[in-house]
Formats: C-alpha cells, sequence, structure tokens
C-alpha cells in the first residue's frame, strides 16, 4: 500500500510539473492551449502498476475498480484473481447467516469481537421461505457453501458471485419415508483440474451395502456418481453433516459398520476416492458432541463431556499418522445449551473463536475465557432459530462456469 501510495504522489508531481511548464510556454507565446492528462501508465510502466495492485487487500482492490476502465478490467480478469490468490496474505473472516436469509454478517476476528468489525450486508439473491433453515455450511477459497431448502447455494461474500445447485438426483431416487437415510456433504478445489466440487455421500442406516457416492463439477456443471461403492460406515446422527477440508480432502467421523469403532473417513478431491483414517485413541467415552475442524495447521478433533461442558481438542500432528494425535487442549466451558457450542476457528497467536449458537466467544490456548470478548451476531429475533458460521478468506476468485454476479 505504501508504494502504491508514493507512485500515486509521484504522479500526480510529475502531472503538476509538466502542467506549469505548459503554462509558461503558453504565456510566452500569449497563446491559450488545454493541457493534455497524460495517462498513468505513461508515468508507471503496466508491469509495476499490477505488481503493486497485487499486493493490495481484496477490500482496497474492490474500491479501485472505479479508478478507471484499464484498473476494472485488469483486477475483474479471472487471472488476475487466481494470481491475487496465490501470492497475497489473505484476511480471514467470519461470516454468519441469519436464518431467515435477511443478511450476513462479517467479523475479523483476529481484530476485537465488536461491532466495529463487523459488516452486515442484505442476501439480494435468495428469498426466505417459511421453515426452511441452513443445515450445512463449508468454505473453500473465498467461497461458502450451504445447503437451504431443495438446492446447494455457492457464493462469494466479496464480490456477490454466487450459484445455485440442485440437490443429488440419488436424494429424489429414495424414499425418504420408508427407510432412515443420512447424509454426508463436503465442498472442496481440485487443483490438478482447477474444478470445485459439492459432494454427497449418501447410505441407509445399517445396511451400508446400501449407499450412493456422488460429486457436482462446477466446471461440467452436473452431477456425476462414483459407481460401485461398498460403503462400511455408518453414523450416529441422523442429520445432515459437512465435511471438513483439509490437505485437498473432505474428512468427517463415522463408525465403522464390522467393528463398531469411530473412524474418520475422507475424500480425496484429486483422486475422487474415499479412504479411512485413525480416529485419536483415548477420547473421553462420555464425550458425545465432537466434530473435526482446522486448528491451526492441524487437523483437529473437539469433542464435548455434555454433562460437564469439558472440552477436548486433539490435534493431528502429522497427516494420516495414528501415534500423532494428541490431546492439546483440556477445558470448562460455561454455556447454558452445550448442544449449540462449536469451536469456529483459531486465531494467528492460537487463540480459539467459539459460538454458543448466539454469540461469539474468545479462548486462550490454555482453555481461559477472554473476559469482554464476546459478540451477538444478530438481534434477538434472528438468533432464536441459531445463526451457521463458517470461517473463509477473502478472495476475487469467480466460479466456472455460469456463475452470475449479484
Amino acid at each position: 500500500m505504501r508504494m502504491f501510495i508514493t507512485f500515486m504522489l509521484l504522479a500526480q508531481k510529475t502531472r503538476r510539473k509538466r502542467g506549469r511548464g505548459q503554462i509558461r510556454m503558453d504565456k510566452k507565446k500569449r497563446k491559450t492551449k488545454t493541457t493534455t492528462v497524460t495517462p498513468l501508465k505513461s508515468y508507471v510502466p503496466e508491469e509495476l502498476i499490477t505488481s503493486i495492485l497485487l499486493s493490495l487487500p481484496v477490500k482496497s482492490l474492490l474500491r479501485f475498480k472505479c479508478v478507471s476502465k484499464s484498473w476494472f478490467s485488469l483486477i475483474s480478469d479471472p487471472n488476475f484473481a487466481k494470481s491475487h490468490f496465490q501470492l497475497t496474505t489473505h484476511t480471514r473472516k467470519i461470516e454468519f447467516i441469519s436464518n431467515d436469509l435477511g443478511q450476513t454478517t462479517s467479523i475479523d476476528f483476529e481484530e476485537e469481537l465488536d461491532l466495529e468489525n463487523a459488516s452486515v450486508k442484505r442476501f439480494s439473491f435468495l428469498h426466505p421461505q417459511a421453515d426452511s433453515l441452513i443445515q450445512i455450511i463449508s468454505s473453500c477459497r473465498g467461497f461458502i457453501f450451504f445447503q437451504y431448502s431443495s438446492s446447494f447455494c455457492i457464493f462469494n461474500p466479496c464480490t456477490e458471485v454466487h450459484k445455485q445447485i440442485p440437490l443429488a438426483p440419488g436424494e429424489f431416487e429414495t424414499n425418504l419415508e420408508l427407510c432412515d437415510l443420512y447424509y454426508l456433504y463436503g465442498f472442496g478445489y481440485d487443483q490438478l483440474r482447477d474444478d470445485y466440487l459439492v459432494v454427497s455421500l449418501s447410505c441407509i442406516l445399517a445396511q451400508e451395502d446400501v449407499s450412493r457416492l456422488e460429486y457436482f463439477s462446477l466446471k461440467d456443471n452436473k452431477w456425476k456418481e462414483i459407481e460401485d461403492i461398498y460403503f462400511l460406515y455408518t453414523i450416529d446422527k441422523i442429520e445432515p453433516r459437512v465435511g471438513s477440508l483439509f490437505n485437498d480432502a473432505i474428512h468427517w467421523v463415522a463408525v465403522h459398520s464390522d467393528s463398531l469403532m469411530k473412524v474418520i473417513i475422507a475424500f480425496d478431491l484429486t483422486e475422487r476416492k474415499v479412504f479411512d483414517m485413525p480416529y485419536p485413541n483415548g477420547v473421553g467415552h462420555k464425550c458425545d458432541h465432537y466434530e473435526l475442524w482446522v486448528y491451526q495447521e492441524f487437523l483437529s478433533l473437539w469433542a464435548m463431556d455434555c454433562e460437564t461442558s469439558i472440552i477436548e481438542i486433539w490435534l493431528m500432528k502429522e497427516y494420516n499418522v495414528n501415534s500423532s494425535w494428541i490431546k492439546a487442549i483440556v477445558f470448562p466451558v460455561q454455556i447454558l445449551s452445550p448442544h449449540q457450542f462449536s469451536p469456529i476457528c483459531s486465531t494467528k497467536n492460537g487463540d480459539i473463536i467459539v459460538t454458543d449458537g448466539t454469540r461469539l466467544l474468545r479462548y486462550t490456548d490454555k482453555g481461559e475465557l477472554i473476559e469482554g470478548s464476546s459478540y451477538r451476531c444478530f438481534p434477538d429475533s434472528a438468533v432464536s432459530r441459531g445463526s451457521p458460521s463458517i470461517v473463509y478468506t477473502e478472495s476475487l476468485l469467480s466460479l466456472p462456469g455460469d456463475d452470475t454476479q449479484a
């Protein structure tokens, strides 16, 4: 930013000098002439302008789109957006979506959890529907993915690029009234094919041989089924669950049908196949509320004993190595509804940001609550039904295929 301001001031100074020289010539010739303003690129090489813009945050770039047509074209270029995402250190934020879809709230969790660091936007591409709740939510490369009513939605909070995707065909071919189904969902990026995938795995409880694994390719704009899947797992929760994205794979906690032991199953986004990973040994046997998440740079598991409200946080220090699991943090929490509790993310210094369904709370990496660090996301009328939250990375990226700008 400092370099950008410097060259802008230099350009203005150069224009003033040339303007004064032109006036002196006009006086000598006693003629009136119009001074022509030379474009900025005549003073500063385009390569330098591009290099400086690539170093700026997303918020600044969106503002600079109005500087000129050439800047608008450059900043809107998908190749520029990809380079910017790869080269720049990005701001991560927490996004809350009100269940009535009236608004979203973004907050920079590296700063203080207060209104000064929060921004509110209105939804413009979805219409509220009675009794429709956002059940799953995830994020990848600046895009937020969630299910609402009878479709999936993907949108970029910064650019407001969005896309709606129909539910997987397999969800319509099964009679939900005659069997108990569970669904595992996920959203991620296939680096090899430069494609985003929505993954849907459905299975009938107690019938592991009746399962279906499908994924939606945004590049191909259609659902595809991976056939000959013999699924050896069940889960102990009927409600749909979304997986944790880490190391180019989507991860869920499941129960092995034969051993009845918990395992972690993963879907490799590049290989497009399912594999399992070890669940940490020693997790409290009374921990009945648990999920995978990412703490710092590690695939992690948090687990809560809902009777005592004791939280355990486990880290997998080496990916897919059973012996690398360690119990890193144990601490109590004081909340009214334990089942509403969920860690969301960790800050650069290791603080843990959690939600109890209505507020954000900040704990140290020792499990100590930081006083005065709570933030209520929406008015009581909005949070009475819960407000899904997710961490996302600001980006200018667009979606392949038919994406829409709000």
